[in-house]
């Protein structure tokens, strides 16, 4: 039986009714309890990290959630974590950049309704990310609804819909379905020379390029001391040239030595500058493209290399 480490941080799936609304209060005891056949699916030990809205975590979280998978990493076959649901991309994506080498299962999950609650669909998410873990398939996963989905590819995309998650340009790693299930299984190849990264660089802003954005916005984030800033652009990169010309801010910030990186408001295909001559000249003033990754895969990527990789050329 494989031995896996329970990591909770709090989110819905812990959460209970108060005066004050839903609020985190089940500990990993309590969900183990709640669902005791997971204890079927491995040698589960429970670590209790936070008791938080996921709405309150910080990068330095990121951090030391890496620092501890990689402290546990020979004592354990697999790690799943609860998480809340609206920042839980943004985690699997950090984890993602950190974990180098992952050769066994980090698998994320959470819920759209408490598992306090009658009609929670926490019990069906908790027994597929434990299900996950239990196979041995290596990476950083989100295990949600329907769906199983690399970290970095996760986003987002319902509120209350029990299928929150989206795989974003990528087919999801698997996809239960009417038509069966769907497999898209990295390799289960063991790289070998794991290692943790966990250094993040949390001076990055990103910035929705709306119309009629005034350039100085980039100007005051180079100001107040951003190191990178990531643009979430108009289809396949566009930014505005001419009545709002953002260019010459690009350029500033880039001679200042402040990393941009462009990514597409549009959910799926991601951005290509060399396309439409408004992505050609962002990218000749400096900008960076993300190509096909989420904007929580750009923000925390940005922040995990300006730690870690603070001369690499991309």
């Amino acid at each position: 039986m494989k031995k896996i480490l329970f990591l909770t941080t709090g989110g819905t799936i812990s959460c209970e009714v108060t005066d004050d609304g839903l609020e985190p209060k089940l500990k990993g005891a309590d969900l183990l309890k709640a669902v005791p056949e997971l204890r079927t699916l491995g040698d589960i030990t429970v670590k209790d990290l936070t008791l938080l809205d996921s709405s309150n975590l910080e990068p330095s979280n990121w951090s030391a959630w890496a620092r501890l998978i990689g402290d546990n990493y020979s004592d354990y076959d697999a790690f799943v974590m609860t998480h809340g649901t609206d920042t839980m991309a943004y985690t699997a994506s950090a984890l993602s950049w950190m974990l180098i080498h992952l050769g066994k299962p980090v698998v994320l999950t959470g819920s759209q309704i408490p598992l306090s609650l009658t009609n929670s669909d926490a019990r069906s998410n908790l027994e597929l990310a434990f299900s996950v873990a239990a196979s041995g398939l290596p990476g950083v996963f989100i295990a949600f609804g329907n769906k199983v989905i690399k970290g970095e590819c996760a986003k987002k995309i319902f509120t209350r819909n029990l299928n929150a998650f989206e795989s974003v340009n990528e087919a999801p790693v698997l996809y239960f379905g009417k038509e069966g299930v769907k497999k898209n299984l990295p390799s289960r190849e063991n790289y070998g020379g794991f290692r943790v990264e966990e250094k993040v660089e949390p001076k990055v802003m990103a910035i929705t390029v709306t119309p009629g954005l005034e350039p100085e916005i980039i100007d005051y984030a180079v100001m107040r001391g951003y190191k990178g800033l990531v643009l979430e652009c108009y289809g396949a990169g566009g930014v505005d040239t001419k009545h709002h010309n953002l260019l010459p801010a690009i350029r500033r910030a880039v001679k200042q030595g402040v990393k941009i990186v462009c990514v597409s408001q549009c959910l799926f295909d991601g951005v290509d500058l060399s396309l439409y001559p408004m992505g050609i000249l962002a990218a000749q003033a400096g900008v960076k493209s993300g190509g096909p990754m989420t904007l929580e895969a750009a923000v925390t990527k940005l922040m995990w290399s300006l730690a870690n990789q603070p001369e690499e050329e991309e």
